[in-house]
């Protein structure tokens, strides 16, 4: 079992949810009229309640395109369908032209890029003044030590940094930040229990074994929230504006 067999069944691959999605887009004046980006989509869970929230058209994107029959069915499940268009791309190399969308939401996906060339590379596709609003974790202490920050650590291509890191590289990248917004405690610890509890599920079914590789992944880094990373990580949604 991936890591797609395994979170293809939950709402979402990552920490988050349609409360902290909210928080942050309120900073953001979407219209019927404007084209939205979702990058790293997942179910499609996300890009449905835009789309039926906003009234907007949404480009769902997922570097796995197994995820591309699921965000198509909950999209008309959820009233969606018309305007939730899925598509399977690299990150790192998005086919759409220079200028396309008014706001890109990336959720988790700089992980696999780094914040510097996620920045970099979507830059171009978000229209002048448009908005790019991206997730990131890092460390509340720049000095913490390697259990604070491995079990996400393993799953990125830049180690974590802290808010200030991150601010800098926003301005240097040609953003402006005009909001932000912490994940909740309560939204991570959700996250990890429904986690722990689909893992059980599936153990006690037989359909998977208790050493799976995807399992112990998905047990360590639970256990790691809650024996290390509450309090001392964050996972910070930051609005940008492109200046120039």
């Amino acid at each position: 079992m991936d890591r797609f067999e395994f979170y293809t069944r939950l709402p979402r691959n990552e920490p988050g949810g349609v409360a902290f999605t909210n928080a942050y887009l309120t900073a953001v004046p979407i219209k019927a009229v404007d084209k939205v980006l979702d990058l790293a989509c997942a179910s499609g869970d996300r890009a449905t309640w835009i789309a039926r929230s906003r009234g907007s058209k949404v480009v769902a994107v997922d570097a796995d395109r197994r995820y591309l029959p699921t965000v198509r069915r909950k999209s008309y499940e959820g009233g969606s369908g018309h305007l939730v268009l899925p598509v399977a791309a690299d990150y790192r190399n998005l086919p759409f032209p220079d200028n396309t969308f008014k706001v890109v939401l990336a959720e988790g996906a700089a992980m696999s890029l780094g914040l510097k060339q996620a920045l970099t590379v979507w830059r171009r596709v978000v229209t002048p003044e448009g908005h790019l609003c991206v997730t990131y974790p890092g460390v509340v202490n720049k000095d913490a030590p390697a259990e604070v920050r491995q079990a996400l650590e393993k799953r990125m291509v830049d180690p974590m940094g802290t808010l200030g890191d991150y601010h800098a590289i926003v301005r240097a990248t040609g953003f402006e930040l005009v909001h932000q917004v912490p994940l909740q405690t309560e939204l991570w610890e959700q996250f990890y229990a429904d986690s722990m509890r689909h893992a059980w599920a599936l153990m006690a079914s037989g359909e998977i074994k208790e050493d799976d590789p995807q399992i112990r992944a998905v047990v360590a880094e639970a256990q790691w929230f809650r024996t290390f990373g509450r309090s001392r990580v964050f996972l910070q949604a930051m609005v940008l504006r492109r200046v120039r």
